[in-house]
Parts: C-alpha cells; structure tokens; sequence
C-alpha cells in the first residue's frame, strides 16, 4: 500500500518549493503529480519528468488514471506527495473514490474574485465550497504555502472569504 506523506494543491505542480521544501519536510521519495491536461501532453509531460530531483520517482497521471491505480494499490510501498493543479482537481478525484484524509493547499494562484488569506495565498468562493465539501465527507484541509509558514485552519480561511463577500 503507498504510503502518501502529503496530498497538495499547487498551481506550479512540481516547482523549487516543492522539491527543496516539501519533499524533505515530509520524507517523499515519489511524486504522483495528478492533472489531465498535463497526462495528454506528452511533451510537457517529459518537460516535467527532465526535472525530477534526482533518487525521486516521479510519475503523472490523469484523475481517472490515479483514483484507479490508488484503488487497485498500484502505487505499492512508495513514500509520495500527490500533487494537484487546483481545487477543482482534487475535489473531482475525491468525487471519484479518491481515499483521501488530508489536504494541504498551497498557491493557487491570483485572480479579482479571490481573497488574500495570508501574504501568499488567495482563495475564492468556488474554491471555498469545493474545500468546504470535501471537509464535510471528512477530509482534513490545511492551507499552507511552506514549511515555514504557519498552517491556516479551513474555517479560518472561510471566515475571511465570507467577510470579504458580506463587505
């Protein structure tokens, strides 16, 4: 059975952050990055592969493809960090049967409809109710840009969204 050390959202996927910071924190020597677009192109996808630190394994695979393959135990004793693109992604591996106990969030990324939760990470209402959802089915979420940084509770985030919305 695969022992997963860390399931993360991240907009960059598999960046210096991830390789410096989070593989050594969590003791990873796999990275399962899961994300359509980037499973179909094979060309971005060796892009990323190239980049691999070095003694770490890394694998991508759609959300089909990694819901299946954790469900069959395909993923046998490695010690990984998931990695997903966005919320959305996450929410639709859950949907999908994804075992899945906690979530960490990091960057997602800016845009007008978000709110700032801390110096670096920005979440909207969209995000919000997808995070909000998958806690309520018993999934633990975290928001967190480094080790370094402290952990922001879900519902402490949902407080500053709506705060920000009722505004």
């Amino acid at each position: 059975m695969a022992d997963v050390r860390l399931v993360r959202v991240d907009f960059r996927l598999m960046h210096g952050q991830v390789v410096t910071a989070w593989l050594k924190q969590v003791s990873a020597d796999a990275i399962l990055i899961v994300d359509d677009k980037l499973a179909s192109d094979k060309f971005l996808a060796q892009v990323f592969l190239m980049a691999k630190p070095p003694g770490v394994k890394v694998a991508i695979r759609s959300i089909e493809k990694a819901v299946a393959a954790f469900q069959n135990d395909s993923f046998k004793s490695e010690k990984m960090l998931v990695l997903f693109k966005s919320v959305e992604s996450v929410k639709r591996a859950v949907d999908l049967g994804l075992p899945l106990e906690k979530l960490q969030v990091g960057g997602l990324g800016n845009g007008t409809d978000k709110v700032m939760i801390s110096k670096e990470l920005a979440l909207n209402e969209t995000e919000l109710e997808a995070l909000l959802d998958m806690q309520s089915k018993g999934v633990a979420v975290t928001l967190q840009m480094t080790p370094r940084d402290g952990v922001i509770a879900l519902d402490d985030a949902a407080r500053m969204v709506r705060e920000r919305g009722n505004a």
